[in-house]
């Protein structure tokens, strides 16, 4: 069954909305696993945890009117404007430059975010 769609209209959204609610997995019924890098990968489950060290994956780069732009998403830990992280493919330590959040095509510019949100860096990879 297919059901028309438009958001500027409002033609649809509030049944597509609820499909979502009612038909995916809220995501914390869902594991989520990294593989230990100084463990010959060994998995290892994600808590979502603030404590532990930073977990994000990097899942677009887009070079746009705002310059490089990285979306994140945050599996566990914090990360924080100003402080430093390292690339695991390159093994480069990389400064966060800027964190912002996105709100349609407005940007938020924020100190740190934690685990569970998606957000957008200055960072260069």
């Amino acid at each position: 069954m297919f059901q028309r769609l438009s958001v500027f209209s409002n033609i649809g959204v509030q049944p597509l909305l609820d499909g979502v609610l009612n038909y995916l997995s809220c995501p914390i019924e869902v594991s989520s696993y990294a593989l230990d890098q100084t463990k010959n990968e060994e998995k290892v489950e994600l808590t979502g945890s603030l404590d532990g060290p930073l977990v994000a994956l990097a899942f677009k780069l887009e070079e746009g009117r705002f310059g490089q732009l990285t979306y994140l998403r945050i599996y566990e830990g914090v990360i924080r404007k100003g402080e430093f992280v390292i690339n695991l493919n390159t093994g480069k330590k990389i400064k966060v430059p800027r964190l912002v959040r996105m709100h349609s095509d407005e940007m938020e510019d924020i100190q740190e975010a934690h685990a569970g949100q998606i957000l957008i860096s200055g960072i260069l990879y």
